[in-house]
């Protein structure tokens, strides 16, 4: 990720595990984890909103974080326009089509890959993995796959850094992405080494808790964790409308399309019904 020192920087589907970096989460469903493989972290200033429909001023964050967030999308094309439309830059992980049909997370709604030029290529999802929890299982019971999987990560996941406009396509065809039978394909795909994030190796040996603690403490370190929601309502705008808004104890108001919006705990819900 190229985020510099000064970067004001967002999270999308920040879940369970935000990036140690990001200094505002948002996610859409902070009281249901079903998705996520863990509780909410709730240690930054955090909005719930959907990422079609982003609560945040024209380019008011320098950076945009989103991993594993937009292989759920209703409208994938109205959740990349969000990102540009609010981000000058950022970095965007989905699983790729061979991760997808290997895991097979029901949830999932859409395939994707690049192409030869980098270009992020989706694809909706039409059918089922193939292997159910097979490759879960292994992952987690077997060390020599799971080494395996950790050495040669670009082949489940998709990691595409982008600026000012992020170049995408979205395939109506019934055909693959990729067609593994051409052995060109197959090279190109086994020689792309994109950014790694924390390897599985580390994860494995270092308890989730643990992990936590570490990325808190880190936050903490850096100072990131001292600007609150008060410090960022100036970017907050309707979700809908993108106009101003007006802040009371208990709720948000738009007097232009005339929503009003809930807080509950101390979190604004930008949600659209």
């Amino acid at each position: 990720m190229n985020i510099k020192s000064d970067d004001l920087v967002l999270e999308i589907g920040s879940g369970h595990n935000p990036k140690t970096r990001s200094d505002v989460l948002c996610d859409k469903l902070p009281e249901d984890d079903t998705e996520r493989g863990g509780k909410i972290v709730l240690d930054r200033p955090f909005v719930a909103a959907d990422g079609q429909y982003l609560p945040f001023a024209d380019k008011s964050f320098d950076y945009v974080i989103c991993c594993q967030v937009l292989e759920h999308a209703d409208d994938p094309s109205l959740f990349i326009s969000e990102l540009m439309r609010v981000g000058k830059a950022g970095f965007i992980e989905v699983p790729t089509e061979v991760g997808e049909k290997l895991y097979g997370w029901e949830y999932h709604k859409w395939l994707f890959s690049r192409d030869g030029s980098g270009k992020l290529m989706i694809k909706r999802k039409t059918k089922k993995g193939q292997f159910g929890q097979l490759f879960h299982q292994l992952y987690l019971k077997d060390s020599d796959y799971a080494k395996f999987h950790d050495g040669n990560y670009n082949l489940f996941m998709v990691q595409y850094d982008w600026s000012g406009k992020i170049d995408y396509e979205i395939i109506e065809s019934e055909n693959d992405l990729i067609d593994l039978d051409n052995i060109t394909n197959v090279n190109v795909l086994l020689e792309r080494k994109d950014q790694i994030v924390i390897s599985g190796s580390v994860k494995r040996v270092i308890p989730a808790w643990l992990r936590r603690w570490i990325k808190g403490a880190m936050v903490k370190g850096q100072g990131r964790n001292r600007r609150k929601l008060e410090d960022i309502k100036g970017i907050i705008v309707c979700p809908s409308c993108k106009s101003e808004l007006i802040w009371e104890k208990e709720s948000i108001i738009c007097n232009i399309c005339d929503r009003k919006y809930s807080i509950r705990n101390g979190i604004p819900f930008f949600l659209i019904k």
